[in-house]
C-alpha cells in the first residue's frame, strides 16, 4: 500500500511508500483516517491524500490535514473531504416560485449554494456534486418553506433529509479528472444474519424520545378584541421601568391590552417513531400500529410551522436504529467479510430463528498493519461501539 499526496494544484507531489493505516468511513459523521508509511521528502504543501493499494488502484482519498515527519517515516491524518459542506450558507425561498419541495431539489439548492458561489476559493479543488432525480415530495413531512429565508449550516440541514429518507454522501477522488467527486446514495442493500453464530451480548434500551411534536410560536401578548377588531383593555394602568404610571400623549391613563390566551388551534402536527424505526405523521391521538411504550415526547416550536417540523422530525430521525448489540470480534463461530458491503446497507439480525431487529451499516473501520487488513463493522448509530463483525 502507498499514499500518493497532491497540492491544491492538483500536481503530485511523492508517495509514502510502505503504508499502514486504520481508516473509518460513516454514514453521516466524517470519516477518520490515519496512516504512516516511508518517504524521505519533506512534505509542506500536500493537500490531496490518495490511498492506493501496491498495483495502484484506488481505495480512498481524503484531504491532508497533517503530515508529521519522524526521521523517513511520514504520519499521516486525514479530513474529510465531507468537510466541504460544513459551511453556513443563505437558504433564501422568498422569491415567488423558487421553492420546491422534491427531494433533489432541496440537494440540489444547498449543493449549489455550498459550490456555485461567486468566491473563487471554494472551487480550488473542482467540485463534482450527484443527485440521482428523486421527486418525492418533502412538503408532506417538512411542510413548505416559501416565502421564507433561513441562515443554516448546510451539512446539519441536510443530514434531517438524509436520515429521513435514508440517503447519504459518498467521496471519492477522480485523480485524472483532479476534482472531488460527491454522490448522493440512496443504499437499498440487505443482508440476513443469525446471531446465535456469534458470541455476542445482547441489550437494549428504549429511552430516545419517540414521539415529537412541532407547532407555531404563540405570541403570549397577543390583544383580545371585541367583535369590530377594537383592542379590549384591562383596568390596570401601564408603568415604566421605574414604575411610575403611563399616559397616553393626550394625558390619559395608558392600560394593559387583555391578552388572548394561546389558542388550541394553532397549526400543529404530530411524529412518533414506530418499532420498526419509521417515523410516521398522525394526530394528536397517535393511533399507530408498532407504537412505542412508555411515551418520550418532545415539543418544537417556531414562528414557521416548517421550522418546527424539521427540528421534530430530525429528533427522531437521530434516535432511529439506536441499540446496542455487541458482538466479540475475537471469539466468531461463522465470521464474516463485510467490507464489500456498502454503508447503510440494512442487516437483519435474527436471534433464535426470530427476526430480532434490522439494523444499517453505519461505520466500516479497515486496518492494515503488519498482521493483515482486518474489516470490522458498526451496526446502528449509537454513540458506542454497537456490532462489530471482523474478518482478519
Amino acid at each position: 500500500m502507498y499514499i500518493a499526496l497532491y497540492d491544491e494544484n492538483k500536481t503530485h507531489i511523492t508517495n509514502v511508500d510502505n503504508a499502514t493505516y486504520d481508516l473509518t468511513t460513516r454514514v453521516y459523521d466524517n470519516d477518520s483516517f490515519t496512516a504512516e508509511g516511508v518517504c524521505d521528502v519533506d512534505i509542506n504543501d500536500a493537500k490531496i491524500a490518495v490511498l492506493c493499494d501496491d498495483a495502484g488502484n484506488y481505495e480512498y482519498a481524503c484531504f491532508a490535514d497533517e503530515i508529521k515527519p519522524e526521521y523517513n517515516k511520514r504520519n499521516v491524518k486525514g479530513l474529510d473531504f465531507k468537510t466541504l459542506w460544513d459551511t453556513e450558507i443563505l437558504l433564501d425561498y422568498t422569491p415567488d416560485g423558487s421553492f420546491d419541495g422534491r427531494l433533489s431539489k432541496i440537494f440540489d439548492k444547498v449543493a449549489a449554494l455550498v459550490f456555485d458561489r461567486t468566491d473563487a476559493a471554494i472551487r480550488k479543488i473542482p467540485v463534482e456534486v450527484i443527485i440521482p432525480t428523486d421527486n418525492t415530495d418533502t412538503t408532506e413531512t417538512y411542510g413548505s418553506y416559501a416565502g421564507t429565508y433561513q441562515i443554516v449550516n448546510a451539512y446539519k440541514f441536510l443530514k434531517c433529509y438524509l436520515k429521513y429518507y435514508e440517503y447519504n454522501i459518498s467521496t471519492r477522488y477522480d485523480v485524472a479528472a483532479g476534482k472531488i467527486v460527491f454522490t448522493f446514495v440512496k443504499c437499498n442493500d440487505a443482508v440476513a444474519i443469525n446471531l446465535s453464530d456469534f458470541i455476542h451480548e445482547l441489550t437494549t434500551t428504549s429511552t430516545a424520545t419517540n414521539k415529537a411534536v412541532a407547532t407555531v410560536k404563540y405570541n403570549v401578548e397577543t390583544p383580545e378584541t371585541d367583535a369590530d377588531g377594537n383592542i379590549i383593555y384591562t383596568d390596570t394602568q401601564k408603568t415604566d421601568d421605574d414604575g411610575n404610571p403611563v399616559c397616553n400623549d393626550d394625558g390619559s391613563p395608558a392600560y394593559i391590552p387583555k391578552y388572548k390566551p394561546r389558542p388550541p388551534t394553532l397549526a400543529t402536527v404530530y411524529y412518533y417513531r414506530d418499532k420498526d424505526n419509521n417515523i410516521v405523521q398522525s394526530d394528536a391521538a397517535g393511533n399507530i400500529a408498532g407504537r412505542l411504550y412508555p411515551v418520550k415526547a418532545k415539543i418544537f416550536e417556531s414562528e414557521y410551522l416548517a421550522d418546527a417540523q424539521f427540528s421534530a422530525v430530525n429528533e427522531l430521525a437521530n434516535a432511529r436504529y439506536v441499540d446496542n448489540i455487541i458482538i466479540d470480534n475475537n471469539i466468531t463461530i461463522d465470521p464474516l467479510d463485510f467490507a464489500a458491503y456498502r454503508l447503510y446497507t440494512k442487516v437483519a439480525l435474527y436471534y433464535d430463528g426470530k427476526l430480532y431487529k434490522t439494523l444499517p451499516i453505519s461505520e466500516k473501520i479497515t486496518t492494515l498493519d503488519r498482521g493483515g487488513k482486518n474489516t470490522k463493522i458498526k451496526l446502528g448509530f449509537k454513540k458506542i461501539l454497537l456490532t462489530e463483525i471482523i474478518k482478519g
